[in-house]
């Protein structure tokens, strides 16, 4: 099974929101060309969940900044240099010059941390990636990760009510268990539905977001047909820190966090604790209960190196999410919608990792073993009508063996390739106690092998194969493609990807026995392929960065709800091929210090087997944000835009023909936030969300929250390298 009301249609249209920032884009450039202002330029960014293989981040050499004196010689002679850099289709990154200081790709964050230590730089790679990085989530105070993806490209986001409640993101029109969801190298997607309910994940732990858009099964196997969402946590390396923070705000809610963290290149930790609690606004269209809900977190990772060649890390992570529903028996108009209930649900998942990483010959010939495991225990205690408790229990243990050999050309040149090999044992299990104590488990082998190349830092190739071998369904080959071109003597970069996906059955759809659904054991794996290829610019010296990419997919087998025999319900594949095509627009620019502009855009066509549009899957979809930092850094500023835009859902009658479609309608949805640093390591802050008080749904029947404002402080405590510790 897969988890609107209808509002006024908004003035505004994503053409407008488009003209718009455009013209805030050349109000910048003409502003910074007058106050000649200092360059600013945009950092680079390491991808670690795109490839098997996972080099450590490379150094690369770059002109220290320009002095804050832009008139003077010391400006205009790196500006020259600049130039002369671009002129010869170099990257100004690349450039060695004299007085060049050596830097980390993907080095440690605003805030100290270092989780990038393995990777490949973004503009190595053919896939479509965005990434949405520690600072990005402190800047506009992102408390949920599903905030943070909202409207990213090719990225649409459902929330069915207020915090706590069901939240699934879909990936370029893919359903949303389609989007398989890794965090530190665990999937966390459940086995009972197969998708991720973003409602458990806080974004306080998150040092990186990556999105990688495609199909990915070539990557990871089952499950990556969409795409993936590959997060990254906080790893503890640097000074001893403590931080603390403490918010509260509207509908009663509180939140805080603390942790600590420390340890350099031998060993490592971080542990962070962190809750949030709120009383919530009633997501029932009609009535005047509140649903509420608590959601408690504790993550832990940390690593030892105890020699110069072997490296033992983990991680562990627990949450429980406990909160009120509402009942789907409600009437409005003639259509059910939510309606006020006593009803309550709770969501606790475990998930952890062990690896152990062995690097022989310099550095070129690494093997690494490792073992994942994610549990979650789901209970539901229905008050209304027909009232009930349900439990739902499902496991996944992966084992997994993978090595990658470097192979350096002779003399220097600047030729390298990556040869990796994978080997993998995954089990599932699924359990209904509340329904004879149904019981049911698959698993599957897995073999991969990938070959990447690297020449002359202006091409890179790679392509992945993988075979899953299933005690469950037909065996499954998937593969990957992807290039990137730097084209010399010019700022662009072209990239592309072709590949392939599969998604299994999940075990609710087979076998689980629910209130008016129907089971169907005979469901057939779904199946995709799609590419994508785009082109990016790399423009004023580094300081702007805009990238379009078209893409297409073919789903077969797709698994939708039937609701022929409604109100009983049950799942089925469609017959034919279901398409998806789109445009991804992206750009990010630097006018001047302390500035950075931010845009992106979505036009998505997703039609099933016989042309209807899929559901909950707006056609235009963009945002904006501007942020602002003052010279000292101890003031900032965050103004982001999302728009949302039209889209359909399933709306129930309580008469023939029961179920139809309704539409949602668009919304703009602004989010105000500042923060001031008022002592060393002491920070107040706010923040104000739909600031435009936008009323809407995105999923019909469920209300969304209204305007509201919230304020706390934060603290940090860091060690000195000398001995001691300071607020900092």
């Amino acid at each position: 099974m897969r988890g609107c009301r209808s509002i006024r249609p908004s003035v505004w249209q994503p053409v407008t929101a488009v003209a718009a920032s455009s013209a805030v884009l050349a109000f910048w450039v003409t502003g910074a060309a007058a106050q000649q202002v200092a360059e600013t330029v945009l950092p680079a960014i390491v991808v670690d969940g795109a490839t098997l293989a996972k080099p450590a981040r490379k150094v690369r050499k770059v002109s220290p900044q320009p002095s804050p004196d832009v008139g003077g010689p010391v400006a205009k002679q790196a500006q020259s240099k600049k130039k002369a850099t671009a002129a010869s289709g170099a990257s100004p990154a690349a450039d060695a010059g004299g007085g060049a200081a050596d830097i980390d790709i993907g080095a440690a964050s605003p805030d100290g941390d270092s989780s990038a230590d393995r990777g490949v730089p973004r503009d190595a790679l053919g896939t479509a990636v965005s990434v949405v990085t520690a600072d990005d989530i402190k800047a506009q105070q992102i408390q949920s990760a599903s905030d943070a993806l909202r409207a990213l490209p090719g990225v649409s986001v459902n929330q069915q009510g207020g915090a706590g409640n069901v939240t699934v993101v879909r990936i370029r029109g893919a359903e949303s268990n389609h989007t398989l969801v890794v965090i530190d190298g665990v999937e966390v997607n459940s086995n009972t539905d197969g998708f991720y309910d973003f409602a458990n994940l806080s974004a306080a732990e998150i040092e990186r977001i990556e999105v990688l858009r495609g199909p990915q099964s070539g990557l990871y196997g089952g499950g990556a047909l969409g795409g993936v969402i590959n997060i990254v946590t906080k790893s503890g390396k640097g000074p001893l820190t403590v931080t603390a923070e403490g918010e509260a705000g509207a509908f009663e809610t509180r939140s805080g966090r603390a942790g600590i963290s420390g340890g350099n290149d031998r060993a490592w930790a971080a542990l962070m604790v962190s809750a949030r609690e709120t009383a919530g606004f009633n997501i029932a269209p009609v009535g005047p209960e509140k649903d509420g809900s608590t959601l408690k977190t504790l993550n832990f990772k940390g690593g030892v190196k105890p020699f110069e060649n072997l490296t033992v890390s983990g991680n562990f992570r627990v949450s429980r999410l406990e909160g009120d529903r509402d009942d789907f028996n409600g009437l409005v108009g003639g259509f059910f919608v939510a309606n006020d209930s006593l009803s309550t649900f709770s969501n606790e998942s475990w998930s952890g990792r062990i690896e152990a990483e062995l690097s022989l010959l310099g550095g070129a010939f690494v093997h690494k073993v490792y073992a994942t495991k994610a549990d979650r225990d789901v209970r539901d205690v229905d008050r209304g009508a027909f009232p009930a408790n349900s439990i739902l229990l499902d496991d996944k243990t992966t084992y997994g063996y993978v090595t990658t050999l470097r192979l350096d050309a002779p003399s220097g040149m600047p030729v390298r390739h990556y040869v990796t090999a994978l080997i993998e044992s995954q089990e599932e299990t699924f359990d209904q106690p509340d329904a004879g104590n149904f019981h049911a488990e698959r698993g599957r082998l897995s073999f991969a092998g990938e070959i990447r190349g690297e020449y002359f830092d202006v091409l890179h190739l790679g392509a992945t194969v993988r075979q899953d071998d299933n005690d469950s369904f037909d065996d499954a080959t998937n593969w990957r493609l992807q290039g990137s071109l730097k084209v010399p003597s010019t700022p662009f970069r072209l990239h592309a990807s072709y590949g392939t996906g599969v998604k299994y059955p999940s075990f609710a759809e087979l076998f689980g026995t629910f209130f008016r659904y129907t089971p169907n054991p005979d469901l057939q794996p779904e199946e995709s392929r799609g590419w994508d290829a785009g082109i990016e610019a790399t423009l004023l010296d580094g300081r702007a960065i805009l990238d379009i990419t078209y893409f297409k997919a073919d789903l077969e087998n797709e698994i939708v709800d039937d609701f022929s025999n409604f109100p009983n319900i049950t799942s089925r594949n469609l017959a034919g091929s279901s398409q998806r095509q789109g445009v991804e627009f992206a750009g990010r620019f630097a006018p001047v210090a302390g500035i950075t502009l931010g845009a992106s855009y979505t036009w998505l066509d997703a039609e099933d087997d016989v042309g209807l549009a899929e559901i909950r899957r707006p056609r235009h979809q963009g945002r904006f944000d501007v942020d602002w930092r003052s010279a000292d850094r101890r003031a900032r500023l965050n103004l982001a835009a999302v728009y949302n835009g039209r889209s359909l859902d399933n709306g129930f009658l309580v008469g023939p023909p029961f179920a139809t479609r309704v539409t949602l309608d668009d919304a703009w949805l602004l989010r105000l936030a500042g923060s001031y640093e008022v002592a060393p390591g002491v920070e107040m802050f706010g923040r104000v969300e739909n600031l435009l008080d936008q009323r809407y749904q995105e999923v019909f029947g469920y209300e969304t929250a209204g305007i509201a404002a919230y304020a706390g402080l934060r603290f940090k405590l860091e060690a000195s390298p000398r001995g001691g510790a300071s607020l900092k």
